[in-house]
């Protein structure tokens, strides 16, 4: 096997190293999707209570929203470039607090899989 390898290497070298170049992308995005997987089907990580480390996004995954619903409960611009920015941040920059944050997250959840009945994102 080895010496075909060896073949490969003389005779077609960027074709082997975009092989092994694509072969490793491959990889690292199925151990990404692999392990986004796992993490959020742990049900300790769905409907968490709000804490300051966490962003809006990490919130509608949390919840299992369209990351819209949680960008109108929180009063960001939808049409704004993303922001990482953290809840204790975003309450501060508002004059709120952590539990405001949790009740208008609460609302707007509700109200949206009212809306859409077995839906999530």
């Amino acid at each position: 096997m080895w010496h075909r390898v060896l073949d490969l290497w003389r005779h077609n070298r960027i074709a082997l190293l975009a092989f092994v170049a694509v072969l490793c992308l491959v990889g690292f995005f199925a151990f990404k999707s692999v392990s986004q997987f796992i993490y959020w089907s742990d049900p300790q990580h769905q409907n968490q209570p709000l804490a300051g480390w966490m962003t809006p996004r990490y919130v509608a995954q949390s919840y299992q929203v369209p990351p819209k619903v949680i960008q109108e409960a929180f009063d960001l611009d939808p049409a704004a470039p993303p922001r990482r920015i953290s809840l204790d941040r975003l309450a501060k920059e508002n004059g709120q607090t952590i539990e405001t944050l949790q009740s208008r997250v609460d609302i707007a959840v509700a109200a949206w899989r009212a809306e859409n009945p077995g839906a999530s994102q």
